[in-house]
């Protein structure tokens, strides 16, 4: 389907310029046998259809005016200038593999990674079957990975969690025992702890990231989350931000404000940690 004629406003320019020379030639003939009345009105017509080419090329806005397009193709122009490349619909199967197989490739040619989520399972979890197995093998090549997650213990998680039928049955859960064993096996593996501002998943490397939204919207007892997911590539507008700036300052602020996971297990409750692997402090420069 059609959304725009812009493919054919430039067609048909190259059409007149393809029929004035053409008409170049007719107006040498015309003028060799002495025919000026037929020589005047095709140069007439050269004239007419010369003005209209030095006139588009001229000034681009004119070409504009005669633009057409549907709501996909203004939709589309409008996100591919801050950046989306992809719009993932997360309410079909067909998109969510999609979305899944687009992260994975770009996992595997990220040169640093960031994230931030509500817990992460989705990258961190081996359980979960997604996209640790990329993951780790990126940290095991040696490429940093660094993730600011929601506190568990904090009011926002525990708001999202009442929300929830049974508590976190259907909220995403924060594996620490996962997150331990990878922090302590991976030195290039950064981990902190936000309390506030979690309002999007933004997963990104030095190309490209995927942006999923959080809300509180309740369906059927529960949170579904599966609304749409955007990728972006860096973009320079014409006018504001790429969104690939957006969402990595937004990640940035998070990490800049967050809790390192050696003192967020510190500040925890006695014995809460009890049943988790030993943490081998490091201190890793926090800008």
């Amino acid at each position: 389907m059609s959304h725009s004629n812009r493919l054919r406003i430039h067609g048909t320019l190259v059409v007149i310029e393809i029929v004035l020379a053409a008409i170049a030639v007719v107006t040498a003939y015309l003028s060799e046998v002495g025919n000026w009345n037929w020589f005047a009105g095709v140069s007439a017509i050269a004239l007419i259809l010369y003005s209209v080419v030095k006139i588009a090329e001229a000034i681009p806005h004119a070409r504009e005016l005669l633009v057409r397009e549907d709501i996909a193709a203004q939709m589309a122009g409008a996100a591919m200038e801050v950046g989306v490349t992809h719009l993932f619909n997360m309410q079909t199967a067909k998109d969510q593999a999609a979305r899944n197989e687009s992260t994975q490739k770009a996992i595997e040619s990220a040169r640093i990674m960031w994230l931030t989520a509500n817990s992460g399972a989705s990258y961190l979890d081996p359980g979960v079957y997604r996209h640790w197995s990329f993951i780790e093998k990126q940290l095991q090549a040696g490429i940093e990975l660094r993730v600011a997650i929601l506190d568990p213990t904090s009011p926002e998680k525990i708001f999202r969690n009442q929300l929830n039928v049974d508590g976190e049955q259907f909220d995403s859960k924060v594996n620490l025992a996962s997150i331990i064993k990878i922090y302590n096996q991976y030195p290039t593996f950064d981990l902190r702890f936000v309390r506030s501002g979690m309002s999007v998943t933004v997963f990104a490397t030095d190309q490209c990231l995927f942006v999923d939204p959080y809300h509180v919207g309740t369906i059927g007892g529960r949170i579904d989350n599966r609304t749409f997911c955007m990728r972006i590539e860096p973009s320079t507008p014409a006018q504001g931000r790429g969104l690939y700036q957006v969402f990595k300052s937004h990640f940035d602020t998070l990490w800049r404000t967050s809790i390192s996971l050696e003192d967020w297990l510190a500040s925890v409750n006695a014995g809460a940690g009890g049943s988790f692997p030993a943490l081998k402090p490091r201190h890793i420069g926090r800008s």
